[in-house]
């Protein structure tokens, strides 16, 4: 049996309940064993740098960071990797989406190094749950005219769309883009070449780590090729069919009984 020595995990519908809570006493214990076992932890997400920061400020020991879809690599504050979309491809796909009635979302936004932009005659269906994902909103008349090292465009459609109108947007804008449903009614937008995948293994690369070496939890589309990638790709129980087809392992709990958790136990006492 391979040892692992890194765990990255996604966070919405993964590592936290549907309360956008997790067990802060269990993990903090989790965290003095994994540092013991010489097992590095990683947060994987598609969220943005700030939001995670919030996330994780009960647990200040979390400190390393794959955010946008990998497209952002932090360790201890210090940027390893970045990779963005280049912003005349930003303003091509921007305006080609909006001004096609089949593809525009609800809300479409622009997450960069300076904000995450949003029109600001844009109203996403639940206010409450963007002011949670994004921390740091810029309001502006044109995204066509943004300037900013954008590494995401984000979209709010309805939810039983999204994996089509996924696809739709990877076969509109070949080799520009990849497009991954995200969870909660969203598609994630990123560079072509870019997933978590990609982001995860820079920085296990950077210390050392091989692939299967690596475990990485994760519950939707944007999951996919990071768990496909790794020695232990684990699937949440509460996952789509799609995770769960190129997992190597099933959560027996899911995100709201402390499924990653469970299974890093697992991994501590050597038993996967």
């Amino acid at each position: 049996m391979t040892q692992i020595k890194m765990i990255a995990t996604d966070v919405d519908g993964t590592f936290l309940n549907q309360d956008r809570r997790y067990n802060q006493a269990r993990f903090a214990q989790q965290l003095q064993q994994l540092q013991e076992a010489g097992i590095r932890f990683v947060v994987a997400s598609g969220n943005h740098l700030g939001h995670l920061h919030r996330v994780f400020a009960p647990t200040p020991a979390v400190q390393t960071f794959v955010a946008e879809n990998g497209g952002l690599v932090v360790d201890h504050g210090e940027t390893l990797f970045e990779d963005i979309i280049p912003t005349p491809t930003v303003h091509q796909i921007v305006a080609d989406i909006l001004a096609d009635p089949a593809l525009r979302p609800q809300v479409l936004r622009l997450s960069g190094a300076h904000g995450t932009y949003i029109n600001r005659r844009d109203h996403p269906s639940d206010e409450a749950a963007q002011r949670y994902f994004f921390n740091n909103i810029v309001l502006v008349d044109d995204l066509t005219q943004v300037e900013d090292t954008i590494y995401k465009i984000n979209g709010e459609w309805a939810n039983e769309t999204i994996q089509q109108l996924a696809a739709q947007l990877n076969q509109r804008f070949p080799d520009q883009i990849n497009a991954m449903a995200s969870g909660f009614g969203s598609i994630d937008i990123v560079a072509a070449h870019m997933n978590k995948a990609i982001g995860i293994t820079r920085l296990a690369q950077s210390w050392g780590i091989a692939p299967e070496e690596i475990a990485a939890f994760g519950d939707n589309d944007n999951d996919r090729d990071m768990l496909a990638h790794v020695g232990l790709g684990v699937a949440m129980k509460n996952g789509t069919e799609t995770v769960k087809a190129v997992a190597n392992l099933i959560t027996p709990t899911d995100n709201n009984h402390d499924g990653v958790l469970d299974v890093i136990d697992h991994i501590l006492a050597g038993e996967v």
